[in-house]
């Protein structure tokens, strides 16, 4: 096998939405927005002959202070199927790094084991292991149907409670507000402001999107949500709301909104994106009652390294110890937030 680097945005795109196993965060726009927060996002075609059996966006960044660096692929590498992991992680290598982290958005049932592979070691996922996936092609009544009862009646009341619009980058004030405010409330981390307007702005690319969702009362705003969309799948990655006017049941309104939406533009699947693998005392187990109403299918992404260095070992061991630090300082509670 040999790796192909490209470096045009748009033949990206393509290449990566090829794959069944793919996610936006291998898209372009995604590499972009990592910038900000110091990555260095290195793009290939994992080749064999003439035929690409792979797409990988991995982002390197020097561990402050030495030589090595960490190699990441997020919810990648794109794929034909799971089975060809290893031998694309051999083919990609570490870039250098200290290991190469990967985690491909494969979907597997949450219920089963992950696949175990040869030279390849399992690890804790860096974005959420857990999420709940909706079949939109089964229509707004399916979707519907499927809820769970309470959250059916809460959706249709947030229909006729609340004015729900679809709204790019003039939104992002209103949309950031609710959201520091949610995040003050639950003690969550979150980056600078500017993270998020460049992810609104970088996932607007070719063959994908970047879109908020607002429900309004009355003219104010009580719930906005940032989504991206891309190889026919919507991604909700970010939201907030008010306590205000809990009547009107905004957050439901809101992704309502974006379900609709994400109907009309023919897209095939709506990510709720994270909820706990055990959400019994779990920080966010009100996050996952919410999300679990909306019915759906339960995934998990495993996880795997390739280790590249007698390093692996004692740098995995000093970043699972300062994540667990900086829950403790933030939240009280040594456990992830989705752990």
């Amino acid at each position: 096998m040999r790796l192909e680097e490209v470096q045009d945005p748009k033949a990206w795109n393509e290449a990566v939405s090829a794959f069944p196993i793919t996610s936006a965060l291998q898209s372009w726009g995604w590499g972009e927005v990592k910038r900000l927060s110091g990555w260095r996002p290195v793009r290939v075609l994992v080749m064999e002959g003439s035929e690409a059996v792979a797409a990988a966006q991995v982002l390197l960044r020097t561990l402050p202070g030495t030589p090595f660096a960490l190699a990441y692929a997020p919810r990648g590498p794109a794929l034909g199927r799971l089975s060809d992991l290893p031998r694309v992680a051999r083919a990609l290598g570490g870039f250098g790094g200290v290991y190469l982290h990967l985690e491909p958005e494969a979907g597997l049932p949450a219920q089963d084991s992950p696949p175990a592979f040869p030279g390849l070691r399992c690890a804790e996922p860096i974005q959420p292991g857990h999420s709940l996936w909706l079949d939109l092609t089964q229509g707004e009544e399916g979707l519907l149907k499927g809820m769970k009862e309470m959250h059916r009646r809460n959706a249709r009341l947030a229909l006729k409670r609340t004015e729900v619009s679809i709204e790019g980058e003039g939104a992002f004030p209103l949309f950031f507000r609710l959201f520091e405010e949610t995040n003050r409330r639950a003690r969550l981390l979150q980056h600078a402001e500017a993270y998020y307007r460049a992810v609104l702005k970088e996932m607007n690319q070719p063959l994908g999107e970047a879109f908020l969702s607002l429900a309004y009362k009355d003219g104010e705003a009580l719930a906005a949500g940032l989504f991206v969309a891309f190889a026919g799948k919507v991604d909700y990655l970010y939201g907030g709301s008010s306590r205000a006017h809990p009547e009107a049941k905004a957050p439901m309104g809101m992704h309502m909104g974006a379900i609709r939406y994400a109907l009309e533009r023919g897209y095939r699947v709506y990510d709720l994106w994270g909820v706990p693998r055990r959400p019994e005392g779990s920080h966010a187990e009100g996050i996952h009652r919410f999300k679990e109403g909306f019915g759906g299918s339960r995934v998990q992404f495993p996880a795997y390294v390739l280790p590249t260095s007698w390093l692996y070992t004692p740098v995995r061991t000093l970043l699972r110890l300062r994540k667990t630090w900086v829950n403790l300082r933030v939240r009280g509670n040594p456990r992830d937030v989705l752990g």
